[in-house]
């Protein structure tokens, strides 16, 4: 199995060490790498020059983890020329640098002429606490399931500070210093395929690729939770609009956090073994004043939040326990003294009733109860139950043991209302932002189809004269030419637009970032408006309906004042708008700003008064798919490898990539295949996918990996006999850990092989490997398996023995990069 070049950081098998100071890696070698380390400490007094000379390298060590004074790097790096390392760690000294950029060309060349891999300088280093492996000068972590990336060491040094202040395990801690060839998409790619890592914290400040970096994190969102805190909202000179970076995060999957303190509010809660389903949340408290600051929090911060409505069986069911004198609306307060038991069937009732999807629990120091035997009651059932439950014990002299006791049992206990509620929001955010992450927009086929010829010839038309800028009718007739449901109107107010006075006027707009590319605006018109810092009314394309029915009810004029007018017909316009817009600047990476605007709702139909469209300036592809979709951070759903097909008997079929909702199907796929189609496609007997493996084969990101199906219909006697759709093929290939190939598979239903699937999947498949940039992809077939062998050698692959198992075959093919 190919291991990621990042494992000489993470995992390396060999070791070399230089250093002039006292390393925590000099006190604590771990004994695995007791032979396959070298350790060269340099004592105050001696010549470097002197000691490296008196320890030549005999062999090529993976990783080298250097610590020196600014002096000595030349001469470790002359040394080390002579057996390179595959990666080389660089640690700050304790001197200061006095010619920084002499040293940081120094390395660059180096690295680059010795083709190594760098951390550094200036990097907190790597820490694997499950390996007992720490490469950085601070502290051991304890071991755990949370993996930190910074790019800051001091910033990481306080996260891992914190960590082993509240007994958080890690499992692994990076910075990366001034890096010129390792950066953060691929160390979060890593930590994504880290069986070690379930969760993953980011603190970012500067990126310049929006692209790879949103790509790697949704690869990671998709699989482990996410969280990422970004300094810089006010900094002018960070490249990219912290707004366009909020909305790239939530189609991410990711949950962002805007204050250091938040961000371990957000681990605490995101360790959480339960997810929510929505944003419902009860509350149950042993006081008032505590349980209304809570919600004060809760209602005031925009967290998709809501107060749960209880039943009317769940209101009887509380009065009933908690006895006079209790409020059972929400929040849930006993007057009476409570106790372990009576609080804990409380949370039995609460979490029974459909409206509720997480619960917290917000206690405080009471001279009338036993707070020890309360706590033995809750960790006894809030790990087992059925959805999340976060807690609040106020206090710190009393409180504070109580909490670690709650911590400990896997239930996050938070010490404020507004720790908790950000870790509650954190929980809801994290469901929001993941159903965000699985929508794909798909061409539907009963509409019209936009005719994109047309609006190349305007584009082209109107670069031949010079000019960037469209006129009105021109504007308006593009998106016409994609079925924008919108009515032009005279620049004069007249009849078709009498309104009521107090329905506010609407805008839609496009921009462009420099990280992040365009982007899409929904919110006031009617005169020139700033996107307000509150405004969560942008997003990026592409938007199917799902995406752009979120982005209207997220703006701020909508929750504050549109939602109380929009009739539904009015609504899917709107949504249908933001959709042809995203379409729009998905086709055409020429199209650097849109603006409609006012947009006036009628009775029946939305009037625009003006819509003004401007060029890049520089000329961009008329087919962007054949660049990868290079303008976008998100790669779009790639429908134009959608092919439609007949069988000789008649019957259609689909080949076309896949989509997450596939999942049922694919999953059926799998269960319906035979015994030895089974094995030969997995070399084992498995009956059905994991979670994990349904997910990783049915969520693709675009950009680095592809799956394609074949599909066809069949009546489905649970629906009247009305077609379903159903998958009889599948072929796809996921990235390798090199980063330069791909491993590729093929599996036909057993009623439908021997119709030519397998070659029609596997032409295309193959096809866009190369477009995509790969240098080769590999299969692995077992060796008894003549068909697919001669299928894989008759569409010009190799076929090679496997040197590990003669059982098996490596058929692979390698792409010409000229």
């Amino acid at each position: 199995m190919l291991r990621h070049r990042l494992a000489s950081f993470f995992e390396p098998k060999s070791l070399l060490v230089i250093t002039d100071i006292e390393l925590p890696i000099l006190k604590a070698l771990p004994a695995s790498f007791a032979a396959h380390a070298t350790v060269i400490h340099i004592q105050e007094g001696q010549s470097i020059s002197t000691v490296l000379a008196d320890s030549p390298l005999s062999e090529s060590k993976e990783l080298a983890l250097i610590c020196v004074q600014p002096s000595h790097l030349s001469a470790v790096l002359a040394y080390l020329s002579a057996r390179p390392p595959q990666a080389l760690l660089l640690l700050p000294p304790n001197v200061i640098d006095m010619e920084p950029k002499e040293s940081a060309a120094l390395l660059s060349q180096w690295v680059k002429d010795n083709k190594v891999m760098l951390l550094g300088a200036r990097s907190f280093g790597v820490q694997r606490p499950h390996l007992n492996l720490n490469l950085s000068r601070s502290e051991n972590a304890k071991a755990g399931r949370v993996a930190v990336v910074s790019q800051s060491r001091m910033l990481a040094m306080s996260v891992l500070d914190w960590a082993l202040d509240t007994h958080i395990g890690l499992s692994a801690i990076v910075s990366l210093g001034e890096t010129v060839n390792v950066d953060i998409p691929e160390i979060i790619e890593y930590l994504a395929g880290d069986a070690r890592t379930d969760s993953i914290v980011l603190y970012l400040d500067k990126f310049s690729s929006g692209r790879e970096l949103i790509s790697a994190i949704r690869t990671a969102a998709s699989v482990k939770p996410v969280v990422v805190l970004r300094a810089g909202r006010t900094d002018k000179v960070l490249m990219g609009s912290d707004q366009v970076f909020d909305a790239a995060l939530r189609r991410s999957g990711a949950v962002r956090v805007h204050y250091f303190v938040d961000m371990f509010s957000s681990l605490k809660a995101l360790t959480h073994k339960r997810r929510p389903k929505g944003g419902r949340v009860a509350v149950i408290a042993n006081g008032r004043a505590q349980a209304q600051l809570l919600m004060d929090e809760m209602l005031s911060c925009n967290h998709n939040m809501q107060q749960a409505d209880f039943s009317q069986e769940t209101r009887t069911k509380l009065m009933d326990l908690l006895g006079p004198g209790c409020l059972v609306g929400n929040p849930v307060i006993a007057y009476e003294p409570i106790t372990g038991d009576k609080l804990v069937e409380g949370l039995k009732i609460l979490q029974d009733d459909n409206n509720v999807d997480a619960l917290m629990v917000v206690l405080a120091p009471d001279d009338a109860t036993d707070m020890e035997k309360v706590v033995d009651h809750l960790v006894q059932f809030v790990p087992r139950a059925k959805k999340p439950i976060l807690n609040t014990l106020l206090g710190e002299y009393s409180m504070k043991p109580l909490r670690r006791v709650i911590d400990q049992s896997g239930s996050p206990a938070f010490r404020t209302p507004e720790t908790a509620i950000s870790g509650m929001g954190a929980l809801i955010s994290y469901h929001y932002n993941q159903q965000l992450l699985q929508q794909t927009r798909i061409p539907f086929f009963d509409t019209a189809t936009p005719d994109k010829q047309a609006g190349i010839n305007l584009i082209n038309g109107l670069r031949a004269e010079g000019r960037r800028e469209l006129t009105k009718a021109e504007s308006y007739q593009l998106l016409k030419f994609y079925h924008a449901d919108i009515y032009l109107g005279a620049d004069d107010k007249d009849e078709q637009y009498s309104v009521e006075d107090d329905i506010p006027a609407l805008k839609v707009m496009v921009k462009r970032d420099p990280v992040f590319g365009p982007w899409i605006y929904f919110g006031e018109g009617g005169h020139e408006v700033k996107v307000p810092v509150d405004d969560q009314g942008l997003d990026l394309p592409p938007l199917n309906a799902y995406l752009a029915a979120q982005l209207i009810e997220r703006s701020r004029l909508y929750r504050q004042e549109l939602q109380m007018y929009v009739e539904p017909p009015i609504f899917k316009k709107l949504q249908k708008l933001l959709e042809t817009v995203s379409e729009l600047v998905t086709d055409f990476p020429g199209i650097e700003e849109i603006e409609i605007n006012p947009i006036i709702i009628g009775y029946r139909e939305l009037n625009v008064h003006d819509v003004r469209i401007k060029l890049t300036e520089h000329v961009m592809p008329d087919m962007p798919e054949e660049g990868g979709y290079a303008h976008m951070a998100i790669y779009p759903y790639p429908d134009y490898l959608i092919e439609h097909h007949t069988f000789k008997d008649g019957n259609e079929w689909v080949l076309r990539p896949i989509r997450p909702e596939d999942a049922e199907q694919m999953q059926a796929f799998i269960r319906n295949l035979s015994d030895e189609s089974r094995y030969m496609r997995f070399v084992s007997m498995m009956k059905e996918l994991t979670p994990k493996m349904l997910t990783r084969y049915t969520y693709v990101d675009y950009h680095r990996e592809l799956a394609l199906v074949a599909t066809t219909t069949i009546p489905n006697p649970e629906n009247r006999g009305l077609p379903k759709e159903i998958i009889i093929g599948l072929a796809h290939y996921l990235r390798n850990a090199d980063g330069v190939g791909a491993e590729y598979a093929l599996v036909i239903a057993d009623d439908w092989q021997g119709h030519g699937l397998g070659k029609k999947l596997m032409s295309k498949l193959l096809a866009e490997a190369k477009n995509q940039g790969l240098e080769y992809i590999e299969g692995v077939v077992l060796a008894n398996n003549k068909p697919m062998l001669g299928l894989m050698t008759g569409l010009g692959l190799i076929n090679d023995m496997d040197p590990e198992d003669p059982s098996m075959r490596r058929v692979w093919m390698p792409f010409d990069r000229k």
